[in-house]
């Protein structure tokens, strides 16, 4: 038996929650889904990039500290797209590998974010200074 594959089932974002992110020269669109386990959709993880799509798809229900650091992590996987890393004779061609280095990067990012709550500030007041 042939089991048709149906899309998973987006959630209106909540207030406050981002709807499209640029990285790179791409504007992501970015979609609040339900997780389904009849489709296994969004099951086994808490968000995925679609790079042919320009989507990032994460789980509406998520705690604040799982959102955040899934978010991260699909960005990353977008960076890593856009990059070229992950294609032919590139570092993280193989999928496993790609995913255990975004893993642990976004993993080790986000705690020195949380850990140095003052950094994000920072950053963002000085990230357009151009003094040369």
């Amino acid at each position: 038996m042939i089991r048709k594959k149906k899309k998973p089932t987006a959630v209106p974002a909540a207030k406050g929650k981002p709807t499209m992110v640029k990285v790179g020269y791409r504007d992501i669109k970015i979609e609040w889904i339900a997780p389904d386990f009849k489709t296994d959709e969004l099951t086994d993880c808490y968000g995925q990039y679609k790079a042919r799509e320009g989507v990032i798809q994460l789980q509406n229900s998520l705690c604040g500290q799982e959102e955040s650091n899934t978010f991260l992590h699909e960005i990353m996987h977008a960076c890593c797209y856009g990059a070229g890393l992950n294609q032919a004779d590139m570092p993280l061609k193989d999928e496993d590998k790609e995913e255990i280095v975004i893993n642990q990067l976004s993993n080790y990012i986000m705690g020195v974010f949380r850990d140095n709550p003052w950094l994000l500030d920072y950053l963002k007041k000085h990230i357009n200074e151009n003094n040369h």
